[in-house]
């Protein structure tokens, strides 16, 4: 009998909903949870130490035997609130940008947005867990996940990388999808999965209550978990997928632009 898989989730508030059913005990886990940052992950798996991981998508477009489990993924269409660019300038001025170290496809976005629409390069390098102390070195920051919350959007002038990649493309989003070694067969595992979102899409009001004591924050959460962040792999975000990284492999920030899937070999549970 084959050892149980390991799986990982990342630790942001869009993936709540994948792991609360687990967490809860709403649907019993076939594997070995792993929670950690989205570039944490991508290394983990990349070394072999996870078989199934939650990863950024440019990660997939840079291991050569992933493949692609389409039951779940994070995507957005047009503004989503946790990729944020923000800076005291306006973009065609900016030369440097601190990235959030956790970033992987948000920083090849952003190099795409700038090199696309406005023809220039900036300087990426890894910056603080404060925005301030970003802008100590750099001419802009980018932030992801639930930090992006925190960014102050009246002292800053901030943009959202969702909003502008759907003006740039007229295209959603995948910032990560949920990826299998070649290989190796872990049906029972995405079947869990795959159930786990379709509950937990069902208690999104409930995580985003639990997530603070204000009524207000609890809304703005509910509302970003349900109107900002998809979690189904269709058509569309396929389509989106494929272009990010047609552009990112043009550019050298991937090394594949091919999409293989995985193949369940029994009925998933997409919504």
């Amino acid at each position: 009998m084959s050892a149980k898989p390991r799986v990982g989730f990342h630790d942001f508030l869009n993936s709540r909903p994948l792991l609360h059913p687990f967490l809860r005990g709403l649907v019993e886990a076939p594997f070995e949870m792993v929670i950690d940052t989205p570039s944490a992950l991508a290394e983990r798996f990349g070394a072999g130490d996870l078989d199934i991981a939650l990863i950024p998508s440019i990660e997939y477009g840079r291991i050569p035997d992933a493949l692609i489990a389409p039951v779940v993924c994070i995507a957005s269409l047009g503004k989503v609130e946790t990729v944020l660019l923000f800076s005291e300038m306006g973009l065609e001025d900016i030369r440097s940008v601190a990235v959030d170290p956790k970033s992987k496809t948000s920083v090849a976005m952003l190099q795409i947005l700038f090199r696309k629409t406005l023809g220039i390069d900036p300087q990426m390098t890894h910056g603080g867990e404060d925005p301030e102390d970003m802008l100590d070195s750099a001419d802009a920051g980018l932030v992801i996940g639930d930090r992006a919350f925190t960014v102050d959007r009246k002292k800053y002038v901030v943009h959202d990388l969702g909003e502008l990649w759907y003006k740039y493309s007229g295209r959603p989003f995948v910032h990560a999808v949920l990826c299998v070694r070649e290989g190796k067969r872990w049906d029972a595992a995405l079947e869990a999965i795959a159930e786990a979102k379709l509950v937990g899409l069902r208690h999104r009001r409930l995580i985003a209550k639990r997530e603070t004591n204000s009524p207000n924050e609890a809304d703005k959460l509910y509302d970003y978990l349900t109107s900002r962040i998809f979690y189904d792999l269709g058509e569309y975000e396929i389509e989106g997928l494929q272009h990010f990284l047609q552009i990112a492999k043009s550019m050298g920030l991937a090394g594949r632009d091919d999409l293989k899937f995985y193949r369940q070999s029994t009925p998933d549970l997409r919504g």
